[in-house]
């Protein structure tokens, strides 16, 4: 049983491809012959689909075994291989799609074509394309197969099925590309996505350390922001820079045009136009919480002044440990570099505006700016008297600055100011006043007439001399040169001012020092009795 059919008991043969007739026929053998198998009471022939008898022996014993194992009104399954056979499909050119041949003969339906068949020299049949199903022979008779109805035929691992007319396109998911072969595979392997997962965690981590930091640095700015007295600044409206923007308006503070003992001054720019240019006040060294008062103390104090004279703040920053600060920018520098390093030419009529409006901006400062209290600048110097363009002064420089009570005496000895400038009774007393403003005040002055440093030729002091050259009655030879010329007039008004300078030097009682209210109004007198005679 179960043997193949090769001539014992049982043979086969393939039906051939233009194969037209097959002729069966057999005979009896004789009980004497060789090929007689006894009780063969039946023989049989048929045409089948090629595989479906199996051999067995009872089927060649006894009557009918072989008809009486498959039942009565046995049909034996038939494969009917056939073709239209009136012609051949025509040469499909070479290179050219058989999906864009015309239609031909029987083969009606669109997304059809014809094959040739291979029973017959001489006939042809119908197949629908790839990706359609259904009936070529009449017309719209090929449909479009939904590849992803079945995903046993049709696979698409690793992605989304997607069908298309004819076919289908298997969109791959986050991770995976196209294998070509309507599959989807990863785009790293195992080993390359470890390293990955590695590298993002050590990624993630380090974001992570990132972020603490960059909430401890605003947190550190909030604290900095607080303590530089950011609730005052919000309260007077100035503008607030970030440190970003403040490097971004000096270039990374590369043009100094000023230092001094709290800081280095920079020139920046907000953006274009006349008034575009500022200065930046930056601290240097910190060493102690003094230099930080001075800053926010600045603050505090431009938030009570507004005057022509004054040189304005225009913003500060609040994010460093000590605050920045955004003033004006006046371009001709300060009167210290006018008169003794530039030497730029400063006729009477500019040097007696230039004393007279430092003195009006100081007697507002002692008197106008708030109705109870004073404001001391503590740090008068030509250094600190910025000239614009038209040599109008502005007084710059408010860190050492105090407000003062009108009626109480004030002690203090921390005013950090030049030396060369500072009233010698504070320095043997520590009582801060206006007429200490004053005193500095007046050697501005006598550096206005003579044109001479506050310590000129080494150590010679420019106050001093002054005083024993007037006590000498040669008060005359110390005037600058460059604006005498022999003029008596000239000689006059000079000596006035000279006079006004040695009333504020006064030592032996700071009261009979005149206000700054008074030295703008000799000044002004000195001015237009010259202009008479002038």
């Amino acid at each position: 049983d179960g043997a193949p059919c090769s001539g014992h008991g049982c043979c086969e043969a393939s039906i051939m491809p233009g194969l037209f007739l097959v002729n069966v026929s057999w005979s009896d053998w004789a009980e004497e012959s060789d090929y007689h198998v006894p009780g063969n009471l039946c023989q049989y022939a048929f045409v089948a689909t090629k595989g479906w008898y199996k051999f067995r022996k009872n089927d060649l014993v006894g009557n009918l075994t072989f008809a009486k194992r498959f039942g009565e009104g046995t049909v034996v399954p038939l494969v009917l291989d056939w073709s239209i056979s009136d012609g051949r499909c025509p040469p499909v050119p070479q290179g050219v799609d058989k999906a864009n041949i015309d239609p031909y003969g029987a083969c009606v339906s669109t997304q059809s074509y014809c094959v040739n068949a291979s029973n017959s020299a001489t006939g042809y049949f119908c197949n629908c394309l790839e990706g359609y199903t259904g009936n070529p022979y009449i017309k719209n008779g090929c449909k479009n197969i939904n590849e992803c109805l079945n995903k046993n035929m049709y696979p698409c691992h690793g992605g989304r099925c997607h069908d298309l007319e004819g076919d289908y396109e298997c969109k791959c998911n986050f991770g995976r590309r196209d294998d070509g072969n309507k599959g989807c595979e990863p785009l790293l392997s195992k080993a390359a996505v470890a390293v990955i997962g590695t590298i993002i965690g050590i990624a993630l981590l380090a974001l992570l350390l990132i972020f603490l930091l960059m909430e401890r640095e605003k947190r550190k700015l909030r604290d900095r922001f607080n303590k530089n007295g950011g609730q005052l600044v919000k309260s007077i409206k100035i503008e607030i820079f970030t440190k970003a923007k403040i490097r971004y308006m000096t270039n990374n503070f590369t043009s100094i045009i000023g230092q001094g003992f709290f800081g280095t001054v920079y020139k920046g720019t907000t953006g274009s136009g006349e008034n575009a240019g500022v200065a930046v006040k930056k601290s240097t060294t910190i060493k102690d919480d003094r230099h930080k008062e001075s800053f926010v103390n600045e603050i505090k104090i431009q938030s009570q002044i507004s005057h022509r004279n004054l040189v304005q703040l225009i913003g500060c920053c609040l994010e460093t440990d000590v605050p920045m600060l955004v003033y004006e920018f006046v371009p001709r520098g300060s009167l210290y570099d006018v008169l003794h390093v530039k030497n730029d030419p400063l006729p009477l009529e500019t040097r007696l505006n230039i004393a007279i409006y430092s003195a009006v901006a100081l007697a507002y400062m002692h008197a106008e700016a708030s109705q109870s209290m004073a404001i001391v600048h503590g740090d008068v110097k030509s250094a600190n008297i910025l000239l614009d363009d038209r040599f109008v002064p502005k007084v710059s420089d408010f860190g050492t600055s105090r407000l003062l009570s009108m009626d109480k005496d004030h002690h203090t000895n921390w005013v950090i100011a030049d030396r060369h400038y500072i009233d010698p009774v504070y320095m043997k007393t520590g009582l801060l006043t206006t007429k200490s403003d004053v005193y500095s005040f007046s050697i501005i002055l006598l550096e206005l007439v003579t044109r001479k440093k506050a310590i000129y030729n080494g150590n010679q002091s420019l106050p001093m001399e002054y005083i024993k050259a007037s006590v000498e009655g040669s008060a005359r030879q110390m005037f600058d040169k460059d604006i005498v010329a022999n003029r008596e007039e000239h000689m006059e008004c000079l000596e006035e001012v000279g006079k006004i300078a040695l009333q504020c030097l006064d030592e032996n009682d700071v009261n009979d020092r005149p206000t700054m209210g008074e030295v703008v109004d000799r000044l002004k007198a000195c001015k237009s009795q010259w202009l008479e005679c002038h």
